[in-house]
Parts: C-alpha cells; sequence; structure tokens
C-alpha cells in the first residue's frame, strides 16, 4: 500500500476542501494517507515522508495561510534532505493580486532547492479551485 502525504494550509476553507476531495479520493483507490495542516509538520517529519501532496492558498502578498506560516519559516530556513520525497503542489490564489499563487510557488521552489522530485507540475488556481480536481487525478495515477 503506497503512502500519500497531503498537507494543507487554507484561509476561506478553499484549499482545506481541495485535500478532504484528494483524500477521500487516495483511501478509495487504497492508499495509505495521512492529512495534516502544514503548521503541524516539522522539518524531519517532511524528510521521512515519500509521497506528497501540498494544497494551500496564498494571503497577502505571496503569503501562506496563518496555518501554514511556521511551516515556511522552518522550510525557508532548514538544509534538510528531501531527495527521497517525490511530491507536486496546488496553489491557490487570485489573478487580481500582484503576487499570483505566491505562496504555492515558493513551496515549490524551496522543495526542489532541498532535492525533492516534482512528479507533477504545480497547479495554479485563479479564485476558486479549478483546475485541482484534474491535478489531483493525475498525481494519484503518477504514485
Amino acid at each position: 500500500m503506497k503512502n500519500l502525504n497531503i498537507l494543507w494550509a487554507s484561509m476561506g476553507g478553499t484549499a482545506e476542501n481541495v485535500a478532504n476531495l484528494l483524500n477521500d479520493k487516495a483511501s478509495k483507490m487504497g492508499f495509505n494517507t495521512n492529512q495534516q495542516e502544514l503548521n503541524e509538520v516539522t522539518m524531519s517529519n517532511l524528510a521521512k515522508m515519500d509521497n506528497v501532496a501540498i494544497i494551500t492558498s496564498t494571503t497577502g502578498e505571496g503569503d501562506l495561510p496563518t496555518n501554514g506560516e511556521d511551516f515556511w519559516l522552518d522550510l525557508k530556513d532548514t538544509d534538510v534532505d528531501l531527495k527521497k520525497l517525490s511530491y507536486s503542489v496546488c496553489a491557490l490564489g487570485d489573478r487580481s493580486h500582484e503576487t499570483f499563487c505566491g505562496a504555492g510557488k515558493k513551496v515549490d521552489e524551496k522543495l526542489l532547492q532541498l532535492g525533492a522530485k516534482k512528479i507533477l507540475d504545480r497547479q495554479d488556481c485563479d479564485g476558486s479551485d479549478e483546475g485541482s480536481e484534474e491535478w489531483g487525478n493525475t498525481l494519484l495515477s503518477k504514485f
């Protein structure tokens, strides 16, 4: 049975809903899922994960929501080796803001710097969760 860690940060609940839907679908497909708010994930825990889906909305000027801030502060300052981690990011944002999907973009870039393997390009959703279901389906098929 494959493990799948579904990690999320959400302001208004949309990213959390995307995570819930992905968790339900993955469980029905036989994945052993672990769904957590990003702030619950330590860098040592992240380094032990193999398959990771990260779903985050963006707030402010490209920032992670409050329930992902601590995770980002730890991630941006770490040099932990993530070579065994395979991942993809679903970023929620709004093109009317100067920094579109900034939270997801910076998490994606930092994971790559730490050696993680991106198995599916980041999905940038504009103003809603449009595209997230297709992203999730494709991601599950790659895992």
